[in-house]
């Protein structure tokens, strides 16, 4: 039955690879985007002994083989925020930050962060991310006349050489006091406190590009198949001879 779990266990963690894998080349393209990894963790680990009688004695002897886990799960999916590689746009409402902050956005659901300053301006003159979520400055919500600001490294917004406002760029410490909620959008921790990263400088003109390694993530998407695919077999050999016992133990009855 122990191999029974533990091939279910490899089965289940592996679709949550698998999953997790799609996502990121889903949005291999998403200016911003973050890749996600799995981390998966065993429990609990018991020491295997094995048992053996001396020479010329007919006492036992139990020595310790080492650890075996009796079954495998998934601890946690973490952000790797790592920069992406820039491409450059020209368009004045498309903005890069290099540094470890982000853009300030106000949605329905509250505060949330987010790399990708693909930017807009809305019928009503606030200054929007992709979704319409107006994208906040020291001020709050920022109004623009047209869409053609002029945004210095600072994040300081100009039109026609009078300054407007400045973005609100923010960062977290630790760095993984933020995950992944919809939209391309990252929600901080509860009891994190954001503070200016002053050392984030914004690229006017620019787009930072998603993290994901394409090579990678293929290859880890034939291992994390390959691995569900043995568990599978693993878990059908399992259960046809318990199937089998099943069906013989009860015929000898």
């Amino acid at each position: 039955m122990r191999g029974l779990y533990n091939a279910a266990g490899s089965m289940l963690v592996n679709q949550v690879r698998l999953e997790n894998i799609s996502n990121n080349l889903a949005n291999i393209n998403t200016p911003g985007y973050k890749r996600s990894e799995v981390v998966a963790v065993t429990f609990p680990e018991i020491l295997l002994y094995r048992t053996e009688k001396m020479a010329g004695s007919r006492k036992a002897v139990a020595s310790p083989v080492g650890l075996a886990a009796e079954n495998i799960a998934v601890e946690e999916t973490y952000l790797v925020n790592i920069s992406g590689s820039l491409s450059t746009t020209g368009r004045e409402l498309d903005l890069a930050l290099q540094g470890p902050g982000f853009f300030a956005v106000e949605t329905p659901q509250g505060m949330r962060y987010t790399r990708d300053g693909h930017l807009q301006v809305n019928a009503d003159g606030i200054l929007v991310n992709f979704q319409g979520f107006p994208v906040l400055g020291d001020s709050g919500r920022i109004t623009l006349r047209g869409e053609h600001p002029v945004v210095d490294g600072s994040g300081n917004i100009y039109e026609e050489g009078v300054w407007v406002d400045r973005l609100q760029i923010l960062g977290f410490v630790p760095e993984n006091s933020l995950w992944k909620d919809e939209y391309n959008l990252l929600q901080a921790a509860e009891g994190a406190i954001p503070l200016r990263s002053e050392e984030t400088e914004v690229l006017q003109g620019c787009l930072e590009e998603s993290n994901v390694d394409l090579m990678r993530q293929m290859t880890d998407l034939v291992k994390a198949r390959r691995s569900y695919e043995a568990a599978q077999k693993i878990f059908q050999t399992y259960d046809r001879l318990l199937s089998r016992a099943a069906n013989e133990l009860g015929s000898l009855g």
